[in-house]
């Protein structure tokens, strides 16, 4: 069977299953957890962008979308499933997902810098928020980013150099 032909069969057989699910709960048959079914469409979803790149190299812009539904996923299954989770401790991972989608594409596809250093700046963001549920922590990183201001100013000879950003010594 062709690839155009297996297509339309595989994503009408998709939409009867997702049907006759929604049929059977409707009728009592069974009685499905919504909120953690939700969490597993979330992930499949990601999973199946992830396939799609895998069968196909050259689609990379499937990375992204895949790495976060993925984590989304998982986030809104512990939320759902679990006490000890809840959306103020967990939503820094909704800054962590892009992150990582980042950088997953930039160590499999695309060594562009700047999207590394895109996946940088949000993952050192993440794992502030993160960290800041720590208690001891949240009296910490202020330190640390106190130190670094003074480390830049102490040390103007060290420059950063940002792509895509140009200054008066460069041009």
């Amino acid at each position: 069977m062709s690839e155009s032909k297996s297509r339309p069969i595989l994503q009408g057989l998709a939409l009867i299953v997702i049907g006759l699910i929604f049929i059977l709960g409707n009728f009592g048959v069974f009685h499905p957890d919504w909120e953690v079914a939700f969490t597993w469409m979330i992930m499949i979803m990601g999973v199946l962008f992830w396939i799609g790149f895998l069968t196909d190299r050259s689609r990379n812009f499937l990375i992204m979308p895949g790495t976060i539904l993925v984590i989304y996923g998982v986030v809104f299954f512990l939320i759902a499933k679990y006490t000890w989770a809840s959306i103020e401790s967990l939503g820094p991972v909704f800054i962590l997902a892009p992150a990582l989608g980042l950088y997953l594409t930039y160590l499999i596809s695309q060594r562009n810098r700047s999207i590394l250093i895109t996946a940088a700046v949000l993952g050192v963001i993440s794992l502030v928020f993160l960290l800041n549920s720590v208690p001891i922590f949240k009296y910490i990183w202020p330190f640390i980013t106190a130190g670094l201001g003074v480390y830049i100013i102490l040390n103007p000879e060290k420059k950063i150099d940002v792509p895509g950003v140009h200054t008066d010594e460069q041009q």
